[in-house]
């Protein structure tokens, strides 16, 4: 799984995390975790994770979003499922990218993603499903 953007260093990405107010865990959805790490610091012992959820709340792209938000930048995340059936994730943010009036436009490779924003003061989040059987791009309003 990768993006076709430039991802966003390690320091990089503490410091829009940071900045974003998404680093760390927290109760209600899980927070944006930075690449790479991982939620011991948060919880004791480790998390099951499920590597083949298939999310029902996913929306489905050929590689093309669109998203719209009233935030500043959207990031791009790995979703790490620790939910069978998908419904729960920790988002593992892969990139940013900036909105402009509104809207971004994301080309994604195949695989499972989550967008998150944070909106009036929370983090929303949409995963998308990106494979070549889907026909059309996808579009996302956080």
């Amino acid at each position: 799984m990768g993006v076709r953007k430039v991802a966003v260093s390690a320091g990089m990405a503490f410091a829009l995390a940071a900045a974003f107010g998404l680093a760390g865990c927290g109760s209600g959805q899980h927070e944006v975790i930075d690449q790479g790490q991982d939620c011991s610091s948060c919880h004791s012992g480790g998390k099951q994770v499920f590597d083949d959820a298939a999310p029902a709340s996913a929306v489905q792209s050929n590689g093309t979003v669109s998203v719209k938000t009233s935030a500043e930048q959207v990031l791009v995340c790995n979703p790490i499922f620790v939910s069978e059936d998908g419904s729960k994730f920790v988002p593992e943010q892969i990139s940013s990218v900036k909105t402009e009036d509104g809207s971004a436009q994301v080309q994604l490779s195949e695989g499972t993603w989550a967008f998150c924003a944070q909106v009036q003061g929370s983090v929303k989040a949409q995963l998308v499903t990106v494979s070549s059987e889907s026909t059309g791009a996808a579009d996302v309003e956080l």
